[in-house]
């Protein structure tokens, strides 16, 4: 339902408006902002709009930005600092969205507001800089990303789902085939019975999608003794239903702000194993997740197990991880960055 008490002006700084980067986010909560009535301008070098996905806002080229004045002027990215400090503006937020934190300069700005989208986010900057940050967690677009709607049909190979960004050994891709090849392992000795009359009881799936620098697909670099499928520079409708045709998510990232695959997994009505890294809002151990605490492939292997032995385990986090992933909607994250706004404003005699 569009809101229709007083229409916000929202410029937006990005790098670029391609499929890495956090881009999505900018997205996502533009469109939601736009359907509510509100005006909402992306800014970027280039100054096309995005291929990827559909956006319904406005987009200009970064060196329009210097002749608009907006009542609220959002970034994310540290090295477009110097346009957003020169932009005109009734009000600025500062989004901290990535695992590293932003410069004491841009934290201690006393003109900026500080976003956080995780928990953990804005913890780490209170310690850090002792500054607070409004938080403004998630999201994931829990209408695409839907449960399967038929059910498991046994005897079928438990299909485990890893993102497999091979580029960064911070994502854990490698840690998560090991331990999916030790959890084949252990299903040979100790399957439930129905898979016990399997060949092969586990199928590895791995997704991602190109980004500067990485691999142009890393299918080639996988080595891996189970059965496995890898999905490459997938669209959006596609992942989705990737993600629903799976039996469990593995996430081993080592440091995150929001884990976006955890948060599409759970909105999937997937059961997820993962790290704290990024899922701090999202994975409750043992209600919503099961979450390791050491990274490590024989501790993620452990995880697995228990939910390939344990069906009322797996429909149980499924359930309530899908509940979980309602919380953090772009929706959500959409109220809070309009609230936010609203509040600053008003404070300010706007």
């Amino acid at each position: 339902m569009p809101h229709t008490d007083g229409r916000l002006d929202f410029g937006v700084l990005l790098p670029h408006v391609h499929v890495f980067g956090g881009v999505r986010r900018f997205l996502e909560i533009g469109n939601v902002l736009v359907a509510r009535g509100h005006r909402y301008v992306l800014y970027h070098p280039e100054g096309a709009p995005p291929t990827w996905m559909e956006y319904r806002g406005e987009v200009q080229p970064l060196s329009a930005l210097a002749a608009q004045r907006h009542a609220v002027l959002l970034t994310a990215s540290p090295e477009l600092i110097e346009p957003f400090a020169a932009a005109t503006a009734r009000l600025k937020l500062f989004y901290c969205v990535h695992k590293n934190l932003p410069g004491g300069a841009i934290a201690r700005h006393r003109g900026w507001t500080l976003l956080a989208n995780s928990s953990g986010l804005g913890q780490r900057l209170w310690r850090r800089y002792r500054v607070h940050a409004e938080p403004a967690i998630g999201g994931v677009d829990i209408h695409r990303f839907q449960p399967r709607q038929t059910p498991r049909a046994a005897p079928e190979p438990f299909r485990v789902l890893v993102f497999g960004r091979w580029a960064r050994a911070g994502k854990g891709a490698g840690l998560a085939v090991r331990a999916v090849e030790g959890l084949a392992t252990a299903l040979r000795h100790r399957a439930p019975a129905w898979a016990g009359t399997l060949a092969h009881p586990v199928q590895l799936v791995l997704f991602d999608h190109a980004v500067p620098g990485g691999a142009e697909n890393p299918a080639s670099q996988l080595q891996c003794t189970v059965p496995h499928e890898f999905h490459w520079n997938r669209a959006q409708d596609e992942l989705a239903r990737l993600y629903a045709s799976c039996d469990l998510f593995l996430s081993a990232e080592r440091r995150a702000g929001w884990n976006n695959t955890v948060a599409e997994a759970m909105a999937s009505g997937v059961p997820v194993v993962c790290t704290r890294a990024g899922t701090e809002d999202l994975a409750a151990h043992g209600e919503t997740a099961l979450v390791v605490r050491l990274r490590h492939p024989f501790f993620f292997r452990r995880a697995l197990l228990a939910l390939c032995r344990d069906q009322a385990l797996r429909e149980r986090l499924a359930r309530q991880g899908r509940a979980q992933a309602e919380r953090y909607s772009w929706e959500h994250v959409a109220d809070r960055i309009e609230a936010v706004s609203r509040a600053r404003l008003a404070s300010a005699g706007a």
